[in-house]
């Protein structure tokens, strides 16, 4: 039987997708847990990978020694880096870049601190390709609750609130939106040489002072988790057989 993990960070990224594949059970390894179900012939896992780019890389590791599976969607939430985009809109992850990837001027003791002068660092790893196949499929899912777009995804443990901040870095790097696992995954599953797409739904948008609230976080999860299970639905379907 084929296999499909997908994951979300916090249990608000993955409850409504637990609720759509009754009839599983939940385990726990190593203090990381998984919803196991299956769904048109294909066993599901849904993982709980928890918060941050170190639990991430941690958790997809695992889950692919335990799992051994033949795709991975990371999915979630994430803060918007381009001010065209609004809560809804849907980010499909053609590549994902490490953020946090800095470079400082060199400052002596006294002379403060400026993050609007730091510069990408110079090592191309942390930018990171999704399987191309799973971006065309991806993007032919039915979406009515806001744009679809492909793009890069921006991951880094910080949730950047400044807007001068914001824009350097989506000058510096490209990226359309910021998440803290996305990238974490793209380089376990590279390494592993499991095919991965990310997938991010926008909850907030700084620049235009669209701030994250109770009501809109809950109407992004839920939208992006319909998303979700109807891609699954398709890859189950077509892609793995």
């Amino acid at each position: 039987m084929k296999t499909i993990i997908v994951q979300g960070a916090m249990h608000t990224e993955i409850e409504h997708l637990i609720n759509m594949f009754p009839g599983g059970q939940t385990v726990t390894h190593h203090g990381y847990t998984f919803y196991e179900t299956s769904h048109c012939g294909t066993r599901i896992i849904i993982s709980r990978t928890e918060m941050g780019t170190l639990a991430a890389t941690i958790c997809t590791m695992l889950a692919i020694e335990i799992y051994k599976p033949d795709v991975i969607i990371n999915q979630g939430t994430a803060g918007a880096h381009l001010k065209e985009l609004q809560v809804g809109d849907i980010i499909i992850g053609e590549e994902a870049v490490y953020i946090n990837n800095t470079r400082s001027p060199a400052r002596q003791e006294g002379q403060g601190s400026n993050a609007l002068e730091w510069h990408p660092g110079k090592s191309l790893s942390y930018l990171i390709k999704a399987e191309p196949s799973l971006v065309k499929m991806a993007i032919s899912i039915p979406y009515s609750k806001g744009k679809l777009l492909c793009g890069r995804l921006g991951t880094g443990d910080v949730f950047s609130k400044e807007v001068d901040r914001i824009n350097l870095l989506h000058s510096q790097l490209g990226e359309l939106c910021e998440d803290m696992e996305s990238v974490a995954v793209y380089k376990a599953c590279q390494t592993m040489n499991i095919p991965v797409i990310g997938i991010r739904i926008i909850s907030n948008n700084e620049i235009t002072g669209n701030d994250d609230v109770d009501k809109q976080f809950e109407f992004s999860q839920l939208a992006l988790q319909k998303y979700i299970f109807d891609f699954i639905t398709d890859l189950s379907k077509n892609y793995l057989k």
